[in-house]
Parts: structure tokens; sequence; C-alpha cells
């Protein structure tokens, strides 16, 4: 009898100390592994730069041409409709398709300072969806937009930075 009073009293105690932690401020939750793991899975989630995060190979493909207009300065108008014509023929997409690509792209640069490091992570998450024939489209997509006007070091570092993240990627044919 006196060991169940004695356990009674105990999950008693413990019931009072874990009200008393929650009343002081104390969170609860960040002693459950399993609301850890999902906290932590949100704040990586969260912490990536939404360019980091792209599946398509099509917008990745987008998002690396722009980025190499780009890096010469502003783009002209000339300059981003040779791009919008650009996405149209290779994409095959539909004129209001290739402006919303173009946009998106655009915005997701904003904070970018130095393309040709980030290549690696921006084709990471879409890599395998990138065959030989898809590979081909885009240096040459790359070279094509950096020759819209004069080619810089940078441009030639993004592209750079592609083709040797592409070297061992051996894919089979798909369409895009």
């Amino acid at each position: 009898m006196h060991i169940i009073i004695g356990l009674i009293t105990a999950i008693a105690g413990l019931a009072w100390a874990l009200n008393s932690l929650q009343n002081a401020g104390v969170n609860l939750n960040a002693f459950n592994p399993f609301f850890w793991m999902r906290r932590r899975r949100w704040e990586r989630k969260l912490g990536t730069k939404p360019m980091h995060a792209l599946t398509d190979s099509m917008d990745v493909a987008a998002l690396l041409v722009v980025a190499v207009a780009k890096e010469h300065g502003d783009i002209t108008r000339e300059s981003k409709l040779e791009i919008l014509t650009m996405f149209e023929r290779k994409f095959g997409v539909k004129r209001n398709k290739a402006i919303e690509m173009y946009s998106s792209s655009t915005y997701l640069m904003q904070d970018a300072l130095n393309i040709s490091e980030e290549v690696r992570h921006i084709i990471k998450p879409s890599k395998e969806n990138f065959t030989s024939n898809h590979i081909a489209k885009l240096i040459k997509m790359l070279n094509e937009a950096a020759s819209l006007e004069e080619i810089t070091d940078g441009q030639r570092a993004i592209i750079k930075s592609v083709e040797k993240e592409f070297q061992s990627n051996k894919n089979q044919e798909k369409e895009w």
C-alpha cells in the first residue's frame, strides 16, 4: 500500500512540476522528439533560398539563362525579347508561359550575389531530370544568352560552372 501511495505522490509531483514549468514559460514541446524533428525539418526548408528548391528542369534552365543575361548588367528590352523567343522555341511553351518563367527567374535572382558559386545548389534538386539532350540545349541557350551582348568573365564563369556540374551526369533521353 505504501508503494502505491509513493507512486501516486511521484506522479502528482511530476505533473505539478511540469505545470509550473509551463506557467513559467518553458515550452514542454521542446522535450518531444517528434515535435523537434518536425520543427527542425521546417527550419531547414524555411532557411533554403527559393532558387535552391527548384525541382523542374525547365525552371532551372530558365533561371540560369536569365542569370547569364543579367550578369552583364540590366537586361535590355531587345535582350528580354530574345530570351522570351528562346524560351518559346527551346521549351516549346507559349508566350504567356515564357513571360511567367522570365518573371519568376528575375524575382528569384533578387538576392543572389554570385550566381556562378550557387550553380551547384540551383541544379542539385533537379539534376536527375536533366538528360544529355537537355544539357546540350541548356549550354547552347546559355551561350546564346551570353552572346546577346558582349560576353563578360562572370558569364563565362556561370557557363563553366554549369558544364562542370553536368560533367558526370549521364541520363537516358527524355522530352522536355
